[in-house]
């Protein structure tokens, strides 16, 4: 995973390709325009994204030495608080790897702590909903003042 997330990183801050992505995620139309082709850009994102997924599956399954068929079932939550705590805008065209790696760490020592603690799965669930929210909250006070 490191290596991934050192080159992933290299690419996106060094190369023109990669970071076309973030001129599609800010504005899609105005990348259009100015000659980036978007289509072709996007289903190539998917493609990335589908076979960093395979791996992770195949990784996951290795791990626990069988296939699960809901395993990631309900992260969604957890995945959009950990990506807009590292500095992802929902509104696209901001972050960076690191930035997501950070906050994927930064809601696993959230849930480490309250399992430490005995606090309820209820009230874990609560707890990052509450973390996205002020997330959130702060993304959109920081894109009013810029």
């Amino acid at each position: 995973m490191l290596i991934l997330v050192l080159v992933g990183g290299w690419l996106v801050a060094r190369t023109r390709f990669f970071r076309q992505f973030y001129f599609v995620g800010g504005n899609p139309r105005a990348a259009q325009l100015s000659g980036i082709r978007v289509d072709r850009l996007i289903l190539i994102g998917f493609i990335i994204m589908g076979a960093l997924a395979g791996i992770a599956g195949v990784l996951g399954a290795a791990r626990l030495n069988s296939a699960v068929v809901n395993a990631g079932v309900g992260i969604e939550l957890k995945v959009i608080t950990a990506t807009v705590l590292g500095g992802a805008s929902l509104k696209g065209g901001e972050g960076t790897i690191l930035g997501g790696i950070l906050g994927v760490l930064f809601i696993a020592l959230i849930e480490n702590a309250m399992i430490i603690n005995a606090v309820g799965v209820f009230w874990q669930g609560l707890v990052v909903g509450l973390v996205l929210l002020f997330a959130v909250s702060l993304d959109r006070f920081n894109a009013g003042r810029g």
